[in-house]
Order: structure tokens, then sequence, then C-alpha cells
């Protein structure tokens, strides 16, 4: 009895394993014809004309997003809706242009609207003449669509790269969503600063507009690379840059945005230059190697969206150096391509 127990139960292991395998090899075959899903872009921004500098340099490098998100910011959602639909049209950039968050995170709508850096219109006043120049009604510049929409057209999408370049309302709303935090796999984040100087501890707008949507952003575990003030701050394009590009002949609408972002800039006391601080998370993703980064652990004030190092901060790739003529080669190729 004991030689036939012996021998019934290498049978059964036999047969156990001889199915195991099969089952195996069966999966594996149906597994050989799958391909793997596509890396996706997206790209939240409040236009701007660095936003739009932003969205320009992207079409330039064939990198169109798969979506491009309105957020209120530098102007109120329903302009910066107007705005992204007006640029990306006058980039023929065939891309969904939904709405992103029309207030703070968890806030109020803000009230009593005073333009900002880049006007009343958030284009130093030329949106109008480039709509009727592109023939787009005003319907056209209008969403009936909200958060929503976003999130659903958010689900399908797969391996996300988050481009953020205005204030952080609507990611710290989409990451709520389980299912939408688990499809982006980097954020790339225009904003704060680390300046320690006196004087220099007021935030930077994207943060200060909503503070509590930065701090949500920080901790919700995603792997997040900045590009502060401390970088884009000190990256311009001067007078003889700006004539240079102007003598393409080509993106007339675009010398003007360079124009009032000039303009803008020695208004404020500062240099007689452009800075155009939304290009460089596009700039990174072109090319990384032209910049040297440090991963920092950082905390933010909740109430001013001010940026502090701390050992129990998030750890954040920072990005606070690049080679000094990128920008401009980007800029100028931009340019020069028609």
């Amino acid at each position: 009895m004991w030689n036939f127990g012996k021998k019934m139960t290498a049978l059964v292991l036999g047969g156990l394993l001889v199915c195991t395998l099969g089952a195996g090899t069966a999966a594996a075959a149906d597994f050989t014809g799958l391909q793997p899903e596509a890396s996706s872009l997206v790209c939240d921004g409040d236009p701007g004309s660095d936003d739009a500098f932003a969205l320009f340099l992207l079409k330039q490098n064939g990198q169109v997003p798969d979506l491009v998100l309105a957020t209120f910011g530098n102007a109120p959602e329903k302009q910066t809706y107007a705005n992204t639909v007006l640029i990306t049209r006058a980039l023929d950039m065939k891309v969904p242009v939904l709405n992103g968050a029309d207030r703070p995170y968890k806030g109020k709508k803000l009230k009593n609207w005073k333009g900002g850096a880049n006007g009343d219109d958030g284009l130093y006043g030329i949106s109008e003449d480039w709509r009727k120049k592109l023939g787009l009604s005003r319907d056209q510049q209008q969403s009936s669509g909200d958060l929503e929409a976003a999130k659903k057209r958010l689900k399908q999408l797969h391996h996300i790269t988050y481009i953020a370049t205005g204030p952080l309302s609507t990611l710290a709303n989409l990451l709520q969503d389980p299912d939408i935090r688990s499809r982006i796999d980097k954020v790339y984040i225009m904003g704060g600063n680390l300046w320690e100087e006196l004087g220099n501890q007021n935030a930077e707008l994207n943060f200060s507009r909503d503070p509590k949507a930065v701090e949500q952003v920080l901790k919700s575990g995603l792997d997040i690379t900045l590009f502060p003030l401390d970088l884009t701050s000190n990256q311009i394009v001067d007078e003889s840059e700006i004539q240079k590009l102007v003598g393409y002949g080509n993106y007339p609408e675009f010398i003007q945005l360079l124009r009032g972002n000039q303009a803008a800039h020695a208004q404020r006391g500062m240099e007689n230059a452009a800075v155009i601080h939304d290009i460089f998370p596009v700039l990174y993703l072109l090319d990384p190697g032209k910049f040297t980064e440090e991963d920092k652990k950082l905390t933010v004030d909740p109430a001013t969206g001010n940026l502090t190092e701390a050992p129990n901060g998030t750890i954040v790739h920072t990005v606070l150096g690049v080679n000094p003529r990128t920008q401009w080669r980007a800029l100028e190729r931009a340019f020069q391509k028609q």
C-alpha cells in the first residue's frame, strides 16, 4: 500500500505540473500580441504669454499633448479657456481643450478680478484681434464642460506626464480620484521659489494663488520635478535676441507676446527683457540632459505658498541649472520653422 500510495502521489503531482506549465504557456501565448500602453502628455496651464510659448515649443518640436486643461490663474477660467482654444487653433494643434479648476482647491471662486502682469485678457490685449484673424467665433471659445469632463478624458490615458504651468488647483482636484492618480507617472511643475535673501520671500504667483493645492500635490507621492523661480527668472530673452526673432518674419502674434512680456518686466523696474517661465518644463521634457537638478525635501506654507526645505518634507527633483543657451536655441529653431 505504501508503494501504491507513493506512485499515486507522483502521478497527481505530475499531472498538476503539466497543467501548471500548460496554463503558463497558454497565458504567455495570450499576451504575446498585446501592445504596451502608450504614454501620454497632459498640459495644464492658465494662458498667459509664457503658457502660450510652452504650447508653441511643444508644437514646433512635434510634441502635441493628448489633452490641454485651462485653469484659472493669469485670468478667470473662462478667459484662460478662450485663450487656450485661441492658441491651439493658431498652432493648428489637433488636441482636446477642456476646463480645469475655476477656483482654488476647496476654496471660493475669486471675485472682482483685476488684470495681472499679462493684462486683462491674459495675452497683453491681443486676444480679440487674434481671434478675428483666425476666424474664431466667441461661441467656439466657450465651453459648457467642467472638471468632470477632464476626469473622464484622463481615465482614457496611461503613463501620463503632467505639465502644470498655472495654479495647481486642477491637479489637486484630480488627485482625489485614485484611478487618475494611478495613471500619472511624472509631474513637471513651474512654480515656487527657494530664495532665502531678505525681501525675496514673496511666494511665486502660481503657488500663492492656491497654497492648499500645492500641499495636496506635494503629499500625493507623485514623482515631481520642480522648476522654481530660482531657475526661470534668470533666463531672459534680451532686446537683441527679440530683434533676431522678429527678423525671421514668422509668428507675429508670438512676437507681440514677447514684446508685451518684455514691456511688463521693464515697467516693474526689471531688466528690459522677456522672461518666459513656463517653457522650462517643456525644454526639460525635450532634453533633460541640458539641466542640473537636486533632490530637496520641501514643505509648503498652506497660507502663503512659500516653500521651505525641511527634514520631514517631500522629496522633489528641483531643477536649479540649465545650459545658458538652451532657451535661445529652442526659440530660434521654433521661429525659423514654418
